[in-house]
């Protein structure tokens, strides 16, 4: 295999690795959205102040499972496109467009603990790996839940559109394979009946 080839083995796990994570944030948005409904829901309840309106306690746990799933979201939708650039590159193509900002929030969200924190935001420090906070607008992150947009900066429906396109693509590809190696094994059945034709019709007599 020649070093502008691309191995299809390779090929064959990057698929793998993009449809998995496309599907991950497709899954991710959907969590999300359902949780930041059943938040906005409770602390609709909580106001009124009934028997059976939710605790605090139940809005705390509300805020943590919401902020965890967007960051599990921030994750795969990162590991996506990073994962569509790899599958680019292995087949010689123009890859993808790349997020900044989504990559400033994961890199920000993992170096969390390197932060500061003012008022609902973490923000920059001197020193420290907060050099993708500084990247950011105003130099923080938005560590509240419940908005549109998860740590204030991220477009979940966005998201979702780029995750379901490249499924939709690679289930075509795959399509598309499938058909050839039918054509392909109807051809060699052909070309097989006609060696058996002729070699019976040149038996004859």
């Amino acid at each position: 295999m020649s070093e502008h080839e691309s191995d299809p083995e390779v090929v064959a796990e990057c698929v793998s690795f993009v449809r998995m994570w496309a599907e991950a944030v497709l899954r991710q948005v959907e969590r999300v959205h359902t949780m930041r409904e059943k938040l906005h829901r409770d602390d609709r309840n909580y106001e009124r102040m009934e028997d059976w309106s939710p605790t605090e306690e139940d809005l705390q746990e509300n805020f943590r499972s919401l902020w965890t799933e967007e960051h599990t979201l921030i994750w795969s939708a990162h590991q996506l496109e990073r994962w569509s650039r790899r599958l680019a590159r292995e087949r010689r193509q123009e890859p993808p467009e790349h997020d900044r900002v989504l990559a400033d929030v994961r890199n920000a969200l993992e170096h969390l603990d390197d932060a500061d924190f003012d008022d609902g935001h973490a923000v920059a420090v001197t020193g420290g790996r907060t050099w993708s906070l500084r990247a950011l607008p105003g130099s923080r992150l938005q560590i509240a839940a419940g908005g549109d947009l998860s740590f204030g900066l991220i477009n979940g429906a966005e998201l979702q559109s780029r995750a379901l396109a490249v499924v939709r693509r690679i289930e075509d590809e795959l399509e598309e394979a499938a058909v050839a190696r039918y054509q392909s094994w109807l051809a060699d059945v052909e070309k097989e009946d006609r060696a058996l034709r002729r070699f019976h019709g040149g038996s004859v007599g």
